[in-house]
């Protein structure tokens, strides 16, 4: 089992929030242009390619202006998590989002689907090694970085896709309060544990039942008009 990486100085402090400034203040800006070059159904994908590559930018900077390296995943699912860190750190998170897919995957057209699980495959290695590997390294306590990690995860949904796709209410609400709750759990776990791909596999689930590329593509689901 990997440890996880402890905080560096509080010297890099200044470098971690340069980084997490970067990949909002950028995506935010993709999303923008996104919006207003292309059809609103497509633009989820041009907007996800600006938050892809904030992150890779921001991990370049961080690397090369305070050597805090890129967290590393380790590919081996052995030894298996004990029961405790499982249940809370992984199969909680993943279940926030079931009641959405039973109510609503029977409006999803079976292409669509394709998509949500590209999405669900891609998705998690970005924002896992960034919104847990990176900010684990915020030179504070652990609980801090958990609630830290946990507010700015929720935090990053409300500022970037807030403004269009998730703007009802309906489903900016919940979307905030659950993902608040996963990124904590998730940091819990990766502490405990040290490795991002358990949180990594949890993360995919949760990105396939929440149905979320269905709602960046417009379609019209159960609770959200």
């Amino acid at each position: 089992m990997q440890s996880p990486l402890l905080p560096p100085p509080s010297k890099s402090l200044p470098f971690l929030l340069i980084t997490l400034l970067i990949v909002l203040i950028t995506t935010r800006v993709g999303i923008e242009l996104s919006v207003h070059l292309l059809p609103m159904h497509l633009s989820w994908t041009m907007a996800f390619g600006f938050y892809y590559l904030s992150i890779e930018t921001a991990l370049w900077f961080l690397k090369i202006k305070s050597g805090v390296s890129r967290p590393r995943y380790a590919w081996s699912l052995k030894p298996l998590p004990s029961l405790k860190p499982l249940l809370i750190g992984l199969v909680l998170p993943a279940l926030l989002p079931l009641g959405v897919f039973v109510s609503n995957y029977q409006q999803v057209p079976a292409a669509t689907f394709a998509y949500i699980f590209v999405f669900a495959a891609i998705n998690p290695f970005f924002e896992e090694v960034f919104w847990r590997g990176v900010l684990n390294q915020l030179p504070v306590s652990r609980v801090k970085r958990q609630v830290t990690s946990a507010f700015l995860f929720s935090f990053s949904h409300y500022f970037l896709w807030g403004s269009y796709w998730l703007s009802n209410p309906k489903v900016l609400i919940p979307t905030c309060i659950t993902t608040f709750i996963m990124g904590w759990c998730w940091m819990w776990f990766y502490q405990r544990d040290g490795r991002l791909l358990y949180p990594v596999l949890s993360h995919m689930t949760v990105d396939i039942f929440n149905l979320s590329i269905a709602v960046f593509m417009g379609i019209d689901l159960v609770g959200a008009r």
